[in-house]
């Protein structure tokens, strides 16, 4: 069997992965330069940021046993500080009984997805715009495949499917945009407790805080600190055009009202734009590939929307590939 794979992110690198621990071949094609999807990480002068997923938690699924036993452990870290909760920036603890072992790279979290596109074949910049049929499989961009696994968000996987035609129940599918605003300072990290902050109401425009240089070590020069600050979907929709000045302006404000004026003008500062941050409601994956398909969809969309969700939507399709499911 050969299998083509759309999409280099973690559900395309763990169904790729799967498969070859089998013995099958498979190809990856990945419109960008970079794998890992939202599994991202930016360097920007000396800070490193996490622009998407911004920790790593296993939760006991498939993800566990790789990311702790199989790949290289040597610069996996364990995150030792809590997340707390926020309402209009009053900060409140947050409920360490529902503590979860989460993990970052000294590097960024995207060193996972190197990790795991390690040995995988992978056409990176080869954009998939369309699939076709044939008597004995499939052709992407030219080359032949028994099988075809889609791993984009659903939006973009229903056009590959409307052009063969396919009619599968993931209408109900939405996905929420998120911008994603990275600040390095050049004052140090605020003592603080904890490592990240949630709204968890989703009332405030700041709906998630990583306190970067908080998290682990070597993100942000000594004396200094960083941050990614995830907006909430109404804020992010409203304001996804906005030029990038703007949105760090905002922002920054936010963090002066939690740290204190100094952190009001950032010695650096961007936006990283997520159209499909994370889907607000999903498809069944096992509506979606009935047993016996050779056209699988695999994104989050049909799983959900954290990591350990998009790896095993990868591991799933390749389950149902080779008979396993």
């Amino acid at each position: 069997m050969r299998v083509g794979i759309v999409g280099a992110g973690l559900a395309g690198l763990s169904c790729g992965r799967s498969l070859k621990a089998q013995g099958v071949e498979a190809v990856l094609f990945e419109k960008s330069r970079g794998v890992g999807g939202r599994v991202a990480t930016r360097r920007i002068d000396d800070y490193i940021f996490d622009t998407g997923a911004t920790s790593l938690a296993p939760h006991g699924m498939a993800i566990d046993n790789v990311l702790l036993h199989e790949l290289d452990t040597s610069e996996l870290v364990a995150i030792d500080k809590r997340i707390d909760t926020h309402a209009g920036l009053r900060v409140s603890m947050g409920d360490s009984r529902r503590l979860t072992p989460r993990f970052t790279y000294l590097k960024g979290v995207n060193t996972l997805a190197k990790l795991l596109a390690k040995d995988l074949t992978i056409h990176r910049e080869v954009a998939i715009e369309s699939i076709e049929r044939t008597p004995a499989g499939y052709r992407l961009n030219g080359e032949a495949f028994d099988a075809v696994v889609v791993t984009a968000p659903v939006p973009q996987a229903g056009l590959l499917l409307w052009g063969l035609q396919e009619d599968r129940p993931i209408a109900n599918a939405s996905y929420r945009p998120c911008l994603s605003v990275l600040l390095g300072y050049n004052v140090p990290t605020p003592e603080r407790p904890y490592w990240a902050l949630l709204d968890p109401e989703q009332r405030h425009p700041l709906n998630w805080l990583s306190v970067e240089s908080a998290k682990c070590p070597g993100r942000a020069p000594v004396g200094c600190s960083a941050f990614v600050a995830q907006l909430g979907p109404r804020f992010s929709l409203e304001h996804y055009e906005r030029p990038n000045e703007e949105i760090v302006a905002t922002t920054a404000g936010f963090l002066a009202q939690l740290y204190g004026e100094e952190f009001r003008h950032p010695a650096v500062g961007d936006v990283k734009r997520w159209k499909y941050s994370q889907p607000d409601t999903i498809a069944d994956f096992d509506a979606v590939n009935p047993p016996g398909s050779t056209l699988i969809l695999a994104s989050d969309g049909v799983t959900g929307g954290h990591t350990e969700s998009a790896f095993q939507a990868g591991v799933r399709a390749a389950d149902l590939l080779l008979g396993h499911a």
